[in-house]
């Protein structure tokens, strides 16, 4: 079961570069407040895990995360043996996990930290000592290390007292209920200013915010004749939460448009799967020069569920809605082992919940776990992905197979 749950999220992984919504759009890496050195010692992993519960409050909008400290957690994740495999506080649950020894421990990081952005407690036992890894950019690691002994604040782990290459334990944020349940848009486009008309020879300045819980990783601005003919075309990839489209002139001379009419395409992904896909006539004439400003955000989907579930198959629900009423359409796939056991499907509408029926054998497929991937787009193409880990059992093992009711333990991936 181990590694066929393994192998269903590297598939997962490999289709869609998705990751747990935030709750507050806000970029960690600018916050310096969250860090302290430890008060003894032995108490690095807690230190390390009261820096992490801070930066996970944050996101959460939680007045009270400046409250989090080593010594308010201390009654309820210290055991005279060190840090607890599991515990809770403010709603939020920490688990302890071993890294996989047959994959490289970066690797393995460069993937947590796409889901935790409120960084992973690391913790190398030859040492032994404990860091929070904070996040990975540029190429490049960075950790708050509580050893008095190294600098304060978020500092490259290459600065750190330990090193992560042989780490062997972590913690993480396993459930948060101060979250929606569910798969949020992430990818935001506030006041995007572009052309819809220009006169025959003058530039034009973009302009517009684009935001993201985590990275943006491309933008992208294409203008095309009627015909589909590239004309202009800038690209940026991007690795900051945020990005200012004026950063985009240098490379749009709109000057050295002929008269006649283009269509002008934006599109800007991020990490987290969501997706800006703006489409604009421009007009290019001797005439007054005019623009347009576009806002909008990726649709949200929260409460996704597999229902019904039965030997020959089950039901996907969820909800999605879209800040400005657009349509929304869902589609629904499901994977077993990496293969997709069942076609995409466009859910049914009532309202905004979203419906489909999926068919699977699974006494033909064997199938006790599997993978539903779901895109949820709006008329503008902005999307938000994500998948539901669902697996499957008996609800009395003693039971005959083939009239046994088959019961569902759910997990939503992103």
């Amino acid at each position: 079961m181990r590694k066929r749950l393994a192998a269903l999220f590297l598939a997962f992984c490999l289709l869609f570069s998705c990751a747990p919504a935030a709750y507050a759009v806000v970029d960690l890496r600018t916050v310096s407040d969250f860090y302290a050195k430890q008060l003894t010692g032995s108490t690095c992993t807690l230190a390390s895990a009261a820096m992490m519960l801070r930066r996970r409050a944050y996101q959460d909008g939680l007045d009270s995360w400046n409250q989090i400290s080593e010594s308010s957690l201390r009654r309820v994740a210290w055991s005279y043996v060190g840090l607890s495999h599991e515990f809770s506080s403010q709603g939020i649950t920490v688990l302890h996990a071993t890294f996989d020894p047959g994959v490289g421990v970066e690797n393995q990081l460069i993937q947590l930290l796409k889901e935790h952005p409120e960084g992973i407690v690391v913790y190398n036992k030859s040492v032994p000592h404990a860091i929070l890894v904070t996040d990975y950019t540029g190429g490049q690691f960075y950790c708050a290390d509580p050893s008095t002994a190294a600098p304060s604040g978020r500092i490259p782990v290459s600065a750190a007292t330990i090193s992560i290459t042989n780490a062997r334990y972590y913690w993480y944020v396993a459930a948060d209920t101060n979250r929606p349940v569910g798969v949020s848009g992430s990818l935001t486009a506030t006041d995007i200013v572009y052309p819809t008309r220009l006169t025959r020879g003058s530039g034009f300045t973009l302009a517009g915010q684009l935001t993201s819980p985590g990275n943006i990783t491309s933008i992208q601005m294409t203008v095309r004749t009627d015909g589909g003919t590239e004309v202009l075309s800038a690209r940026v990839d991007s690795e900051d939460y945020q990005y200012d489209l004026a950063a985009l002139a240098g490379q749009l001379d709109f000057a050295a448009l002929n008269a006649g009419s283009y269509t002008l395409q934006l599109t800007v992904d991020d990490e987290y799967g969501g997706r800006i896909n703006l489409r604009k006539q421009l007009t290019v004439s001797n005439g007054e020069t005019t623009s347009a400003s576009y806002s909008g955000s990726a649709p949200e989907m929260t409460n996704v569920n597999a229902v019904n579930l039965t030997q020959t198959g089950f039901d996907v629900e969820s909800t999605a809605t879209d800040e400005d009423g657009s349509a929304i359409s869902v589609l629904y796939s499901a994977w077993a082992d990496g293969e997709q056991f069942a076609p995409s499907l466009v859910a049914d509408r009532d309202g905004e919940t979203f419906t489909t029926h999926i068919t699977a054998d699974a006494g033909t497929l064997g199938i006790d776990s599997f993978l539903i991937n779901i895109t949820v787009m709006d008329a503008d193409g902005n999307s938000a992905r994500g998948a539901l880990l669902v697996k499957v059992g008996i609800s009395d093992p003693d039971s005959d197979p083939d009239t046994a009711t088959l019961v569902a333990d759910q997990t939503v991936l992103s």
